[in-house]
């Protein structure tokens, strides 16, 4: 039994990991993990195997059983005994069957090939829809950590204005500046407050979003957050990378590509089983069956002998008699019926169709039709995915170039806000002057974060497209 203390320290262990800031790895793994699109996905892939092995056990020959009890009433003939019977007659039939397909056009080959590319189709599908639930989460991982530095940049500017009212404050009763231009810094202390309190607001909304995608409780929420990777400057990197390159990897290791692919195979497959249709097929069948009847009876005993019983004369006067036997009978019993009436049949089917209302045509024009079908969808999405890499790939570079020059316009503009203070201080420009200044730094600042993060989301976009692995 655990001592008190060693409880003690699992729970604090438990509620210490409980607690930990999930890394976007993690929050992947999760979303993988309890996500319904995954979920639903992996229980297609289930039912596709289950339909395979179903294909192969259709070439297994069927048995069946069967049974019936039954009485009759009325003038029949009684099957077991072939007599007339006008009473009720109790009557029993067993029986076993059997039958084969020995030729069916291919058909059954040509099925077991489809459900086996239809299996490997819904795999690539549950690949895909981890594909999704992944871009979903880095999506809402990447807009929280934005956010994130929005707010420390916004408190930042804050922070700053509070400490040039307290200066200003001081300047303004030491009679060196107007009292205007402490007004103008609390109105632009307020702004700077409200846009603390937005980007707050939209950071919890994002959080909401990213614990709905990992499929979290409320207790969980409670606890849930994130931690911010260790980018350092230099991952945000010029793409070296062609779109000729990159395209060729999306199509070599994409799910949803390679879905596609596969199920225009399946759609190829399904006319040459529409065509089995037109062609002679062959079975084997066979059944053995036994039954009873009420009006199956056999002797009993010895013959009863009466006295000869008088059926005519002959010619000459003398009378003929008949012999008089009797003898009892009783209902053969049933375990000596199911021996006696047992039998056996086996026989083979040919079916030739000559004319089926053109139902047969129809179908493999129909196949052919869905075969081309899943051809031009096979296409579009190939467009679709080549257009997705260009403007992953046009926006990545954009985020780079736009990330240089942030980083040289936030660089200057905090030099040139930190010359605009002193000269504030010296009573040399106006507030307004220093606003615009501090204005022009939290511009290049929000452009430097939107920018590092729209590099890095088309970064990772372009990764999950390729099957790569998603680390920040």
């Amino acid at each position: 039994m655990r001592s008190p203390l060693a409880l003690l320290i699992v729970l604090l262990a438990q509620l210490s990991f409980a607690q930990a800031p999930w890394t976007l790895e993690q929050c992947i793994a999760r979303a993988e993990e309890k996500h319904l699109d995954v979920l639903n996905a992996g229980l297609d892939a289930e039912l596709a195997d289950e339909n395979l092995d179903r294909t192969y056990w259709d070439l297994v020959p069927n048995l069946n059983a069967g049974g019936t009890h039954g009485y009759n009433f009325g003038r029949v003939i009684d099957r077991y005994t072939n007599t007339f019977a006008t009473d009720r007659v109790r009557t029993n039939n067993f029986y076993l069957s059997t039958q084969v397909d020995l030729f069916r056009g291919l058909s059954k080959q040509n099925s077991i090939k489809q459900a086996g590319i239809d299996s490997e189709a819904a795999m690539k599908g549950l690949e895909a829809a981890r594909n999704d639930v992944r871009l979903a989460v880095v999506q809402a991982f990447l807009d929280v950590l934005g956010i994130r530095e929005r707010i420390v940049a916004a408190e930042k500017q804050a922070a700053n204005t509070r400490e040039q009212i307290v200066l200003t404050t001081a300047l303004v009763d030491g009679g060196r500046l107007a009292r205007a231009e402490l007004l103008a810094l609390e109105a632009q202390l307020a702004q700077e407050e409200y846009n603390v309190t937005d980007w707050t607001n939209q950071r919890d909304q994002r959080m909401l979003a990213l614990g709905r995608a990992l499929q979290l409780d409320m207790a969980e929420m409670r606890q849930f957050d994130i931690v911010a990777p260790n980018l350092q400057p230099g991952a945000i990197l010029e793409p070296a990378r062609s779109m000729e390159q990159v395209l060729e990897n999306v199509l070599a290791n994409n799910p949803s590509y390679a879905q596609m692919e596969l199920q225009v195979e399946s759609a190829e497959r399904a006319i040459d089983i529409s065509r089995s249709g037109s062609m002679p097929s062959l079975s084997l069948n066979g059944t053995v069956s036994t039954g009873y009847s009420g009006r199956d009876l056999r002797q009993v005993g010895d013959p009863i002998i009466g006295a000869p019983i008088p059926i005519g004369a002959t010619g000459s006067g003398e009378v003929v008699f008949s012999p008089n036997i009797n003898y009892l009978t009783e209902v053969t019993p049933f375990s000596d019926q199911l021996d006696q009436n047992f039998n056996q049949s086996v026989g083979l089917t040919l079916n030739v169709p000559l004319f089926n209302n053109m139902g047969n045509s129809y179908a493999v024009q129909r196949s052919r039709v869905e075969f081309e079908k899943s051809r031009n969808r096979l296409l579009s999405l190939r467009n679709t995915m080549q257009q997705n890499v260009m403007d992953a790939l046009v926006q990545q570079r954009s985020a780079y170039r736009q990330y240089l020059a942030a980083s040289k316009a936030l660089e200057s503009g905090e030099l040139s806000m930190e010359y605009a203070q002193e000269r504030f201080a010296q009573g040399v420009i106006t507030s307004l002057e220093l606003n615009t200044a501090k204005n022009n730094v939290n511009r290049s600042q929000a452009d430097l974060i939107n920018a590092k993060y729209q590099y890095l989301m088309a970064s990772k976009y372009l990764d999950i497209l390729q099957g790569l692995p998603v680390t920040l």
